[in-house]
């Protein structure tokens, strides 16, 4: 197939940029820069639109730099986005796909710095979970882009020093199950034979979603893992949602109960609560005058919350989907809430209700997905709230995604 000479615009999600061809077709280019002269060869087309790795860069960004993983690049693990990114322009281009996001879904005009949260380790090894394949030689694996096909690898680079030393330390592996190394305290080497089969190997659109169900067929896998965040311990299982840099958990909770601003006697709603990480230091804050309730669908992390919230009388967690009818039926009185759905969002008739509360003063919301973030906030607004803060981290070095984080009040308070 011959190769397309482009110049490539702006950032498009899926990590890649926007260019046309010379038809005038939109073509999505992967492994580009903004401003970048690229050969291209095209690996999906439409009639109307296509996508395309950039193969040969003919006028550089002076943003490019070398990747440091030998395995990113065209036709390789389609995992990174931004590996030939330097770190300070990779959170600009999350800065502007957040602002197109707003103002496109959420019909916003707000711009917002992506904050970085650590300049000690240039965005490497800073994950706690990570999930490969195993290829029919029985080594690990990632999948090319939007691809069942395997790569095989013999280190992740993003992965902490006890997930790299379990690469290090497995050299073979009999099945085709994908498998999941979780570590989730870190550099602490006693974790790295922590090793979880999954047999469920459909292809993944990011090589790096961790996360598996509680219905995905789960061997060999050790019920919980022990780890702690600013001196609180927490047992987490496998199928628990749980932050991936090492250093999330700790910072959305600082950034979290300084936006609610609590005060002992609050009432709290704690939305898609997972293991109960926001629960239990909003239960401390508010102390036993006040009450937390934490909702949560999934049936592990239900039973993860509940012991980790043992000490705590007064924080009750309910197994149940975010809807209107839950919500509706919630007790009165709840001054705070806070939010973290999957990527898919908020219900919108949930949000609706939630709103209808006319003691709630203060929400936040927390989200990896600019696109369903900008889309919820969009009905809060419409329902009367008014955002008083917004911030963007860059939890998910090398790759396009960032989390954002929204404080709304009453509009007027």
């Amino acid at each position: 197939m011959p190769l397309l000479e482009l110049t490539l615009g702006n950032p498009a999600n899926g990590g890649g940029c926007v260019a046309r061809d010379g038809s005038g077709r939109v073509v999505f280019v992967r492994h580009g820069l903004p401003g970048e002269r690229v050969l291209a060869r095209l690996t999906e087309e439409h009639p109307k639109w296509a996508r395309a790795d950039a193969v040969e860069i003919l006028e550089p960004s002076p943003d490019r730099v070398t990747p440091p993983c030998v395995f990113s690049g065209p036709g390789n693990c389609g995992g990174c986005d931004y590996q030939h990114v330097s770190l300070e322009a990779q959170r600009e281009l999350k800065r502007q796909l957040l602002k197109e996001q707003l103002r496109r879904v959420g019909k916003f005009d707000l711009d917002v710095t992506v904050e970085s949260i650590s300049d000690d380790n240039a965005g490497l090894g800073t994950r706690t979970r990570l999930r490969f394949g195993i290829s029919d030689s029985g080594t690990f694996a990632m999948r090319r882009h939007r691809s069942h096909e395997l790569i095989e690898i013999t280190t992740c680079l993003l992965g902490n020093d006890a997930i790299k030393n379990v690469m290090q330390e497995h050299e073979y592996f009999e099945g085709n199950d994908d498998l999941l190394i979780i570590a989730l305290n870190g550099n602490d080497v006693a974790l790295t034979r922590r090793v979880h089969f999954v047999t469920e190997n459909d292809a993944l659109d990011d090589p790096f979603d961790d996360q598996i169900d509680d219905d995905d067929d789960v061997e060999e896998m050790e019920e919980t893992q022990h780890t702690s965040v600013d001196g609180v311990d927490f047992d987490v299982s496998p199928t628990t949602f749980w932050q991936s840099h090492i250093e999330a958990p700790s910072l959305l909770v600082e950034r979290v109960l300084a936006a609610l601003s609590l005060s002992p006697g609050d009432r709290v709603l704690d939305l898609y609560c997972g293991a109960g990480l926001f629960t239990k230091f909003i239960a401390h804050a508010v102390g036993p005058e006040g009450f937390v309730l934490g909702i949560e669908g999934s049936t592990t992390a239900t039973r993860d919350a509940e012991e980790n919230l043992t000490a705590f009388p007064w924080a009750v967690i309910q197994e149940s989907s975010v809807s209107t009818s839950v919500l509706a039926r919630a007790s009165e009185g709840f001054t705070h809430a806070v939010l973290d759905p999957p990527r898919s969002g908020v219900d919108a008739g949930a949000l609706r209700t939630l709103s209808a509360m006319n003691t709630l003063t203060t929400i936040v919301s927390v989200s990896c997905d600019p696109a369903t973030f900008a889309r919820d906030l969009r009905i809060l607004v419409n329902e009367g709230w008014e955002i008083s803060t917004l911030r963007a981290f860059d939890l998910f070095p090398m790759t396009e995604h960032i989390e954002c984080l929204a404080v709304l009040l009453r509009d007027g308070e």
